[in-house]
């Protein structure tokens, strides 16, 4: 039997489903302030942007200090520890010593409900 037209390569990658779980109500959380959550062992960094909130690891990735105990600056939370800062949109370091950026994660509001995505990795 012969195909014609086949791909040589099929790009199929399966995505894990997200679990949205309940973490905080949306009206505890005002612009510019953060605050955390755990879901299961995940200590996650809950921070409101001009009404937006945004998810991200709660730990710096340089020293383990808690990002909660920082400062929100515009979209950017600054470690307590040693001055490193993340963009709280993307993860990414913004500002030396950390290097490594933060694992973000989707948010979604239902009614004054905020969700966050977790899988099991």
């Amino acid at each position: 039997m012969q195909f014609l037209n086949k791909p040589d390569l099929y790009d199929w990658t399966p995505k894990m489903p997200e679990n949205f779980i309940k973490v905080a109500c949306a009206e505890d959380i005002g612009p510019g302030k953060l605050a955390r959550a755990r879901i299961g062992d995940k200590r996650i960094l809950l921070a409101n942007v001009d009404g937006e909130i945004f998810a991200t690891d709660e730990l710096c990735t340089h020293e383990d200090a808690s990002l909660y105990n920082g400062a929100l600056h515009h979209d950017c939370v600054s470690c307590p520890l040693h001055g490193s800062r993340f963009s709280v949109r993307t993860g990414e370091p913004r500002e030396e010593p950390a290097t490594e950026p933060l694992r973000t994660y989707s948010v979604r509001i239902e009614g004054k409900d905020i969700l966050v995505a977790v899988d099991d990795t």
